[in-house]
């Protein structure tokens, strides 16, 4: 099954017309779920336009965003991102680090930075068809299949540059479409693809999901109210109606390596100030959104101070609904 959109609004529209009428009701690890009965590819044409509106999703946009940047930094511990998303430590096998962080994979657990490789090969051979990004590791996942709490779901991903366009596809072997899928991993991928093509100098390409096994947890939150009446992005897909842009993530590409050491200083410290960033995109939209987090965790504000000082619209709109979400559900 092939679903072509626009952007992550639009997936969960589609795939949640699809779910309805081929999805299979099937027992899992974890529980019933309603499975598609082939594995479906999304292909995002506009994949910048990352954040997902749709508020009954209630998608936390802060998490998503920070855990990108911990994935950029190559790193595996727990504490950064159990700050932003308690639920984090129900996936650490030890208390103390995320044996699946992709992150870790990208560019620390094989023995080689893989994401500035690719970078420098691609740069060295434009028309490479070798550009892979493997995060399946025999050692890390086959031979704790039955033991970790926390065995990658994607498994690898290929980049290719066509006509000044840097595509990406990314394969999965299992993929929860609510909460994977058109949750965090649309943030995270998109985010490392318009990375490697700003580094590369090069236009965010499309981005294709391959999902060997496309299934939503029918036990683990409430899918009837998903598919009984699948939503409409005209009703909440703000870069489609009101012309939203994505904010770029890296306006100086020739210093890309500089970001990958500011995303490892950034997670050192995601509240600190003081610290003076190369690139724009740390003090105007990561470190505001992160002082919302702070701001709610020490109940010093509901956060909302901090929603003028980021300077992307999607996330800075994202934050303000997820906000006021929580506010009205005090109130009720």
């Amino acid at each position: 099954m092939e679903l072509h959109v626009r952007n992550v609004n639009g997936a969960i529209s589609e795939a949640l017309w699809y779910m309805k009428s081929a999805g299979i009701e099937e027992d899992s690890r974890s529980g019933k779920v309603l499975v598609a009965p082939e594995p479906v590819m999304t292909t995002y044409a506009k994949p910048c336009e990352r954040v997902l509106f749709w508020g009954v999703r209630d998608a936390n946009p802060i998490f998503h965003l920070m855990e990108a940047i911990w994935m950029l930094a190559g790193r595996k511990d727990l504490r950064f991102p159990e700050y932003f998303n308690s639920r984090m430590r129900n996936f650490s096998d030890d208390g103390m680090t995320l044996n699946g962080a992709y992150g870790w994979r990208w560019r620390r657990a094989f023995s080689v930075d893989q994401v500035t490789r690719i970078i420098d090969h691609l740069q060295e051979a434009p028309n490479s068809r070798r550009a892979v990004l493997t995060m399946w590791g025999v050692a890390h996942d086959f031979r704790k299949i039955d033991e970790s709490a926390d065995v990658c779901c994607n498994t690898q991903a290929y980049f290719d540059l066509r006509h000044g366009a840097l595509n990406m596809t990314v394969l999965n072997r299992s993929n929860d479409m609510i909460w994977g899928a058109y949750g965090a991993n649309v943030v995270h991928f998109s985010i490392l693809q318009e990375f490697v093509a700003s580094a590369l100098g090069a236009e965010v390409g499309v981005y294709r999901q391959f999902s060997n096994n496309f299934h939503a947890y029918t036990g683990l939150y409430n899918l009837q109210k998903y598919i009984e009446i699948p939503p409409d992005p005209s009703d909440y897909d703000y870069y489609a109606m009101c012309g939203m842009q994505p904010r770029p993530l890296m306006t100086k590409r020739d210093q890309w390596a500089a970001f990958l050491v500011e995303c490892e200083l950034f997670c050192d410290d995601p509240f600190n100030q003081q610290v003076h960033y190369e690139h724009e995109f740390f003090p105007e939209v990561a470190i505001p959104m992160a002082r919302i987090a702070l701001a709610r965790k020490t109940k010093i504000t509901d956060g909302s101070d901090w929603l003028p000082r980021i300077a992307a619209e999607d996330w800075q709109t994202a934050a303000k609904e997820w906000i006021m979400r929580r506010n009205n559900a005090r109130k009720d």
